[in-house]
């Protein structure tokens, strides 16, 4: 059997999708995709971030829009991280695809491509998935270095210092988009927006960039990868920690500010309810810089950088007034050790409640129980670490590995795990087979999908397990399963099963209220209605409102995790520099949101 030659494949399947795109020949290029086949635009064919499945959907999405993007000049990319290579297929381990990346110029900028192609019944190679998306605006790209450290003029006499305390100074006083939120997501946003000729100004609540994180549990450390978590153009030291912790993420984030030459004002809330105006598509915002000083500006856009979880939620419990210990909400844990040889109970079983419960047995509490209100997906955060290396190696430029990401679409991710749900199931046996023993009510997520299609979904209902199975199955921690606390007493916790827990402290795992709930305080709760739900997955299987247009002209949503920011930044900050230019409309409504409103 002959080996199999990616290059040759690649060039043939591109040959004929060239003639399709540069033609408008929409038959000739959905015949290019499997039966099943998915094809992913990112803002080339509409302002919009869109996934159809099926030739019919592709075919009906490309009528009257291929034509239109005059695409030309299609380029195989054969550079050392993009050039033509194979890829393990899911779900079919003894047969592999071949991938592929390419350039285009188009009518809206320049554009890229990439293509996963598998062989179809008939033994022709065909894509499989289909990534399209814009990828600068021509005259507008996006800059290579940091525009205030690439003075290569060598004019004499010139202070770089002032220039860029002018450029600072010029952001405070009119910048054209305002990022509510200086944590990671705000951060990534205003790096890519700077570099992207957009003037940003990141205002924070807290007198401390990363205090959003110092504020979490002392134990807490990310449960993804660090290339997974890896911050938009500054890598991490060859030596950083696999998963990193709280702290060193708190000091990280103060660092890339600085390094990033992101202009931030902390201890700056709103004042006052931001109004637009769209006479003058402008907000008028007043601001309290250093929580004193009323500062008003008026930016074309406001980015809601301020987390996919709002505030936290503290339910009202019966009784609590009465109870002689501690009560808290998780996210004033104070670790472990200020509670050696306490009774405690732990209310909720997701990432937050389990990695509690495991530092206090860990800390030597008297009792630990951990109560669990309904089913939860647990699977092994070394697992999930080996799936989230897959897409995000070591050793690869993390551009490549963000293209790769954004290449698959969602909604096949979801899919393709539910198919694979026995394989993980055999992995996860041990686990769940620990946690079943000391009373756990866990699963795979409600359809199987795992873990990771669960933050998407509902980013919530799941834990990744680093030890804290073991204490459940020796007895270490206790679980109230299927249960939830009906009021407190003056010693301890009644359930709804009428059974009681003696505590000398309750801790309040029960998570966030919802993003749009904290900002509704901001913005409006009538204003918030206009707006698309923030996050979720749609019929398609993108992200409900963030990164794209909400329903708000000039208001924009941010969430998800690091990945989520660093690769869709690129996205907002093209639309937002498109509708600057005029090509694109800046009424907030998507054109996604016009096709489904007019039944389409």
């Amino acid at each position: 059997m002959a080996a199999l030659d990616p290059h040759s494949i690649a060039t043939g399947w591109l040959v004929a999708c060239s003639s399709a795109l540069t033609t408008g020949d929409v038959l000739g290029l959905t015949q290019l995709f499997i039966p099943d086949g998915w094809l992913r635009d990112l803002l080339l064919f509409t302002w919009d971030m869109r996934s159809l499945h099926g030739r019919d959907k592709i075919s009906a999405y490309l009528d009257h829009r291929l034509s239109k993007a005059q695409i030309k000049d299609v380029r195989l990319d054969e550079t050392q991280d993009y050039c033509p290579r194979t890829f393990p297929i899911p779900q079919d381990t003894s047969a592999v695809g071949v991938e592929l990346v390419f350039t285009f110029e188009c009518e809206r900028g320049h554009g890229r491509g990439l293509a996963r192609l598998v062989q179809d019944m008939d033994g022709t190679y065909r894509a499989l998935t289909l990534l399209t998306q814009l990828d600068d605006l021509v005259g507008h790209e996006e800059r290579s270095t940091l525009p205030w450290r690439d003075d290569v003029t060598h004019e004499p006499d010139r202070d770089m210092q002032k220039e860029f305390a002018d450029y600072v100074s010029g952001i405070e006083a009119n910048p054209h988009v305002l990022i509510v939120g200086g944590a990671q997501t705000g951060l990534q946003l205003a790096a890519r927006f700077k570099q992207m000729g957009i003037p940003a100004l990141v205002i924070e609540r807290n007198a401390r960039i990363g205090d959003n994180w110092r504020a979490r549990y002392p134990n807490l450390t990310l449960h993804t990868t660090r290339q997974q978590h890896t911050l938009l153009y500054q890598p991490y030291p060859a030596n950083w920690p696999e998963f990193t912790p709280r702290d060193k993420m708190a000091q990280w984030l103060e660092l890339y500010a600085l390094s990033q030459d992101i202009v931030v004002w902390t201890s700056t809330p709103l004042s006052t309810r931001p109004v637009y105006d769209p006479s003058t598509r402008r907000w008028t915002v007043t601001l309290l810089r250093g929580g004193t000083a009323p500062v008003t500006l008026r930016p074309a856009h406001i980015v809601l950088a301020t987390g996919t979880l709002g505030a936290p939620f503290v339910p009202t419990l019966p009784g609590a007034s009465s109870f002689r210990g501690q009560c808290m909400h998780s996210s004033l844990y104070p670790g472990g050790r200020a509670l050696a040889g306490q009774r405690v109970v732990v209310v909720g079983a997701g990432q937050s409640g389990s990695d509690i419960a495991q530092d206090l047995a860990l800390n030597r509490a008297g009792a630990v129980t951990l109560v669990q209100r309904s089913t939860t997906c647990v699977m092994l955060r070394d697992w999930v670490g080996r799936q989230v290396k897959g897409a995000f190696p070591e050793g690869v430029p993390m551009a490549a590995s963000d293209l790769r990401f954004a290449a698959l679409p969602l909604g096949l991710m979801r899919a393709t795990a539910i198919a694979a749900q026995d394989a993980a199931r055999r992995d996860h046996e041990e686990l769940h087979a620990k946690l079943r023993k000391g009373g756990v009510s866990v699963d795979l997520g409600p359809e199987g999908q795992g873990v990771y299609p669960l933050v998407f979904e509902r980013y919530s209902g799941a834990w990744m397990d680093k030890g804290c199975a073991d204490h459940i199955a020796s007895g270490a921690i206790q679980v109230k399963a299927l249960v939830s606390v009906e009021r407190l007493t003056e010693t301890g916790v009644v359930y709804s099963d009428g059974t009681e827990t003696a505590a000398d402290c309750v801790i309040l795992a029960t998570g966030y209220t919802h993003m749009r709930d904290a900002n509704a305080a901001l913005f409006g709760a009538d204003l918030l209605a206009r707006t698309e739900p923030d996050w979720g997955l749609d019929d398609e299987g993108e992200i409900h409102g963030a990164y794209r247009a909400c329903g708000v002209p000039g208001l924009w949503y941010a969430s998800g995790d690091f990945s989520t920011a660093r690769i869709y930044s690129k996205q907002l900050a093209l639309q937002i520099k498109a509708i600057e230019l005029g090509m694109m409309p800046g009424d907030g409504v998507r054109e996604g949101w016009k096709e489904k409103q007019r039944g389409g």
